[in-house]
């Protein structure tokens, strides 16, 4: 063959192989563009608990969204190849085009691929029509090690009432967005003592949950505060009362009294013991709110007494559990505290792995400067209780804008935290927290298009958009004159009290929206109580307006259908339920 025409054979080869890729390619888009009622997934060649775990939660998300899964791959339909490779980064994901139109979701290790298959669902569409693939190709890494969620298990919230499955799947949805690690507080001041019949319920139900944390690759972890104890502790070791900040209960102990601090230790060895099977990878021990002791021994009690304690308490842990790490909170410690304990830290280094700090209010403050032996610090964000009561009264309450402000003060210096979660209403101010602590360059938005298309199946994101930031706009404390005299809360505070009605800019549109919105959505979507909580809320935002601040019979539909989806109790303290008379707690 001469040259020339074996150049024209090599040309023609060459377009004959263009023109089959471009084939492929139109078809494999054809695929991926069109909604399919069925998706085959091809396991990873490397498998382990977690892993079967985390493609069982992917299935079950599809499925709750109406999409099936087959048992082998079919043209017609997407398949989806679940992949770990150790080069990606530390809980780092890819997501890249396969052969034949296939979708690779590869994880650099378990965490990882759940990530990424958190990152492709949420990148998807969900119609009645079916599931469409999203265009997002490429890696990601999270900025953040430490992305937690701190669950508050007490007052009979969501948390201590809700059914176990329904909260251990709560679990798997959040490790979804990102995060790695669930704390709990086992409150004991709830308990008679730990062999109470009620506390080792309590304690078999986070059980439950922590367990399906681990199932998926999560780590847990436990909050405890330094000087509580049980309901029947002695009167004669009991903390002094005066000076506490926020919330403090009688049943504390003064670790400075004789017999104090080995009190203190006794009934912690008996939890630790209880939670060394679960390898928690921190304990945070906590200060104020509660916690405390007003006895000149013991002040001040941030760098004084709560120190004596804490140290005694991680010496415990560590002699127990090993392998955990202390986390010192600083919560609602002055300046002067803070300034006492960041002196300490040389010598208290030595038990002492992080440092929680963060500013809370105009009173008191955490203060991020360089802490002395370079341990890190971490956040404690506020995403329930700031500037509406009672907690989640109202349905969804979120804040984007605010958390995301509130974070880029901090980001720079902060190695990640706990988000403080009282229930399932600041549901959108979670996800907003799993994603700036993943890559803190995100914008609010880019983050709430994703939980509109996956959580509530809405395509078109921006009308939604809008009545999310019309409830943070409206986001603000609300009374009734001769309504909610009478309810009686644990802490006997309504901080609510006698504030006046606010204009509410745009809640009859925003309700407007959501209507319309429920007339097309799908059955899954429509049925979901996060779509359920944030109609509520701007429902409740344009009757209450429409109504000069006073709740009307469709409001009072409103709270009892949050009664039912916050699983609330005879025994849940109004400060985490709707706000409805005296007589309809009945």
């Amino acid at each position: 063959m001469t040259s020339f025409y074996k150049n024209q054979w090599l040309i023609c080869c060459f377009l004959i192989s263009m023109l089959t890729a471009l084939s492929c390619t139109n078809t494999k888009n054809r695929t991926l563009n069109k909604p399919v009622k069925h998706i085959y997934v091809q396991s990873v060649e490397f498998s382990s608990p977690a892993v079967n775990k985390i493609e069982q939660v992917f299935v079950e998300r599809l499925e709750d969204r109406g999409i099936k899964r087959v048992p082998k791959s079919n043209a017609s339909e997407i398949t989806v190849v679940l992949a770990i490779n150790n080069d990606i980064g530390k809980e780092g994901f890819t997501i890249e085009d396969g052969k034949n139109g296939s979708i690779i979701i590869t994880g650099n290790d378990e965490r990882g691929l759940l990530y990424g298959i958190g990152k492709f669902l949420r990148t998807a569409g969900y119609t009645d029509e079916g599931f469409t693939v999203g265009t997002w190709r490429g890696k990601s890494v999270p900025d953040k090690e430490l992305r937690g969620i701190y669950w508050a298990t007490h007052f009979y919230n969501y948390y201590q009432t809700a059914p176990v499955a329904e909260l251990q799947k709560y679990v798997e949805d959040l490790g979804l967005w990102g995060y790695n690690n669930i704390k709990i507080w086992y409150d004991m001041h709830h308990f008679k003592s730990y062999d109470d019949p009620v506390a080792v319920r309590f304690r078999e139900r986070i059980a439950h949950i922590l367990q399906a944390a681990k199932n998926i690759g999560m780590d847990v972890s436990f909050t405890l505060v330094a000087n509580e104890a049980y309901a029947e502790s002695p009167k004669h070791l009991r903390a002094l009362p005066g000076r506490e900040r926020g919330a403090v209960y009688p049943e504390d102990i003064c670790p400075h009294k004789p017999g104090g601090l080995e009190y203190i230790l006794k009934v912690r060895e008996a939890f630790f013991d209880w939670c060394k099977p679960f390898n928690p990878s921190y304990i945070t021990i906590w200060p104020y709110d509660p916690g405390g002791c007003a006895t000149s021994d013991c002040q001040p009690w941030g760098s004084n007494g709560f120190m004596k304690a804490s140290e005694a308490v991680a010496q415990l842990a560590s002699t127990i559990i090993p392998q955990t790490k202390v986390i010192l909170s600083t919560w609602m410690m002055d300046s002067t505290e803070w300034k006492n304990v960041m002196q300490q830290m040389p010598a208290a280094g030595s038990w002492v792995n992080t440092i929680m700090a963060e500013k809370i209010n105009d009173t008191y403050k955490g203060f991020f400067t360089k802490v002395p032996g370079n341990i890190p610090a971490i956040g404690f964000p506020e995403i329930s209780m700031d500037g509406m009561f009672p907690w989640g009264g109202f349905g969804a309450n979120p804040t984007p804008e605010k958390l995301a402000e509130q974070w880029s003060k901090v980001s720079n210096f902060s190695a990640g935290g706990f988000p403080y979660s009282e229930g399932i209403f600041e549901d959108i101010n979670k996800a907003v927290y799993a994603q700036l602590y993943w890559n803190d360059k995100v914008g609010v938005d880019d983050i709430l298009k994703e939980y509109t298309r996956y959580e509530l199946g809405i395509a078109h994101t921006g009308s939604i958009l809008k009545v999310i930031h019309t409830l943070e706009q409206n986001h603000h404390m609300r009374w009734w004159p001769g309504k909610l005299e009478g309810v009686k809360l644990q802490l006997d505070w309504f901080p609510s009290k006698n504030v006046k009605p606010q204009p509410d800019p745009g809640a009859e549109d925003a309700y407007e929206i959501v209507k319309k919105s429920n007339e097309t959505m799908s059955v899954w979507a429509k049925s979901s109580w996060r779509w359920r909580i944030l109609f509520i809320r701007t429902m409740l935002d344009a009757e209450l307006k429409a109504n000069g601040g006073s709740p009307n019979e469709k409001c009072y539909e409103g709270f009892y259908e949050l009664l039912k989806l916050y699983h609330c109790t005879e025994q849940t303290d109004p400060v985490v339920k709707p706000p409805l008379p005296a007589a309809g707690n009945k």
